[in-house]
């Protein structure tokens, strides 16, 4: 059986140059009338791909080692634009998307240099986020930034930003609002209840401990605080 596959050259002339249908910013690459790469408009320009061209075999190697290294950054900064992220997460989604250790490295370290990457500031701000609006404890907040691949030092530099006070007023409007009713209709029910909640939600036994303690023991008035939950980091 004949093999009729035309492989692609390794060098040659550019005889064609064809802009992609789908993807306006790429364009498709003839050498010797034989399809040989597809490659982004930045690219083109900066190599000046022009019909007529003549493209060296270590050029060429170096034309599709900077693609697939551009490739995965505009990948990246796909990821960075819906919100933040740490470094690890975006090197977990290049390496799903099957990128090369060595491309993966590469981008990252661009991304830091350029400031989208920033583990530190990154562990700041969802602290704050996490802490502030949606009412999450210390040890939520420690996990999390764990399984996002956050150094340690950045971590604890992080939740020093938390104190217990800040802790506690969270804590208790978060229980305020979320079990108000409850507690109206029957404190003890609702004070073992609680206790559980909050712990869950990631909150030491001392913080626990200053809620309960500010809670009503029986049935009458009391100013309820309000809170709301906000999320930009999902």
């Amino acid at each position: 059986m004949t093999d009729e596959t035309v492989q692609a050259p390794l060098g040659g002339v550019i005889t064609k140059v064809e802009r992609q249908a789908r993807a306006k910013q790429r364009y498709n690459v003839y050498l010797d009338d034989v399809f040989a790469f597809s490659v982004h408009e930045d690219l083109m320009v900066k190599y000046r791909l022009l019909k007529g061209t003549m493209i060296e075999p270590e050029e060429y190697g170096r034309i599709l080692t900077e693609e697939e290294r551009h490739r995965a950054y505009l990948s990246a900064i796909r990821l960075l634009s819906s919100r933040l992220r740490s470094e690890y997460e975006i090197r977990e989604r290049l390496k799903q998307k099957e990128f090369e250790p060595e491309v993966i490295g590469h981008v990252t370290t661009r991304l830091r240099t350029e400031g989208y990457l920033d583990d530190a500031l990154f562990a700041e701000m969802l602290t704050k986020q996490r802490s502030e609006s949606q009412k999450k404890g210390r040890h939520w907040i420690k996990q999390e930034l764990q399984q996002k691949g956050i150094p340690k030092e950045h971590i604890s530099a992080a939740l020093e930003q938390v104190n217990e006070d800040d802790e506690t007023e969270a804590a208790y409007q978060l229980a305020s609002k979320r079990y108000r009713k409850s507690w109206e209709e029957d404190p003890l029910k609702a004070r073992r209840k609680l206790a559980g909640f909050l712990q869950r939600r990631g909150y030491s036994g001392s913080v626990v401990s200053r809620v309960m303690a500010r809670m009503p023991h029986s049935k009458g008035n009391e100013d309820w605080h309000e809170s709301s939950e906000e999320n930009d980091f999902d």
